[in-house]
Parts: structure tokens; sequence; C-alpha cells
């Protein structure tokens, strides 16, 4: 199924039914942040696990570059060594209470700043015309895949050795791709829904203002 192009508001656009588009515009965005930190967080395994696996050969080139930074940047200076407090440390104690507001914060923001990033590029470019829902998912698919790839590349040929039955590893480097995939094709999924509504709701927001405009002239 194809997502119809997202329908650009004209100057024949009352303010309700616009001010219902920006909201479906944020809910959208809403939808999709779990889908931008949970490729960050596989994004970010992906490339830690590659660091640590081939450190030796990243050592090697760090240490060939050391000469043309110092003649650009000149040495680097010592670290100073740290005073100790003299006192022993206090322990904090965390709960998931303590946290889930903090998560919702963060997740409303960042909705916020890519609805606003989308209004600069619609400012900037031009509206956005997006590509069809089994693009997206075909493409995440692909992503998804090269990310296993590569944890695998990293588990078979990197210096490090993993505890614990090959089984696991195998499984754990399927199992986190596709979950973030999962999660990928649900936030694509209802932010398409949320295109699909989006026309009906400023049809139905124009029909009701125009008749309660209509309504208040009569009386």
């Amino acid at each position: 199924m194809n997502s119809a192009p997202r329908p650009v508001e004209n100057e024949q656009s009352t303010l309700p039914a616009l001010l219902a588009a920006l909201v479906i515009d944020y809910l959208r965005w809403l939808a999709l942040v779990p889908m931008v930190f949970a490729w960050g967080f596989l994004v970010l395994v992906v490339v830690l696990m590659l660091a640590i696996n081939f450190q030796g050969d990243i050592d090697r080139m760090l240490d060939r570059a050391e000469p043309w930074v110092e003649r650009w940047l000149g040495p680097a200076e010592p670290a100073e060594e740290g005073e100790g407090s003299g006192g022993e440390a206090e322990t904090i104690t965390l709960t998931e209470q303590d946290f889930k507001p903090w998560i919702y914060r963060i997740w409303m923001v960042a909705a916020l700043a890519g609805y606003l990033l989308g209004l600069l590029r619609g400012w900037l470019f031009g509206p956005w015309r997006p590509p069809p829902l089994k693009r997206k998912l075909a493409r995440v698919a692909i992503a998804a895949g090269g990310c296993s790839a590569l944890l695998f590349f990293a588990w078979l040929f990197g210096s490090e050795v993993y505890a614990g039955a090959a089984a696991g590893w195998v499984a754990m480097f399927i199992f986190f791709p596709l979950l973030v995939w999962v999660v990928s094709a649900a936030s694509l999924g209802f932010s398409h829904l949320l295109d699909e509504v989006r026309p009906i709701v400023m049809k139905l927001a124009d029909r009701a203002t125009v008749a309660v405009m209509r309504q208040a002239t009569r009386s």
C-alpha cells in the first residue's frame, strides 16, 4: 500500500484545519522518536563493537597520525592528577519512577525538535513527498541487515574473545537488529496512518468551521 502525498495547505484552509494538521504532524514525530532512538542505540552498539574488536588497528592508525596532529596542534599536555575527596562516596539509588519523567520529557522535546526541523525543511525546500511505505520498510530492513552483518564481522574477525555459546551471540546479532526493524515498522506504520488521516481531519475541520460560521451569520 503506497502512502499518498501529503496535501499542501493552501490559503483556503481554515484556522482549525491548520491547527489540526499541526497536531497530527506533532503526533507523527511522537511516533517516529522511538525509531530514531532505537537506531541511535543500534548504531552506537555497532560502532563500539567495531572499535573494541579492532582497537589494535585503530591504535596503530592513531600512532601514525600523532606526529601530524602534534605538528598542527602542538604536544598534548599531561593530565593533572585529581585530589582525593577524603570522604566516602555517597550512594545514590535511582528507581524506575525517577527515570520515567525524564524519558517522557526527552521524548516530547525530541518530537518537538524533529517537528520544527521538518517545518524548517519545508520552508527552505518546499513540501516533502514521503516515499511509499513499502519502500521505507525495505530501506529499514536493508539498514538492519547491514548492522547485523557488521556485528557478525566484528565477532568473526575481531581480536576479542567472546564467552558463552556461539548460538547465543548469533541469536543476539540477528534479534537485536530485527527488534529495531520491528520498532521502525511500527513507527513508520503509525506515521503512515496519520498521513492518511490528516487530509480527512482537515476536511472535517473545514466543514465544521464553515457550518459554524454560517449558523452564526444566520442567527
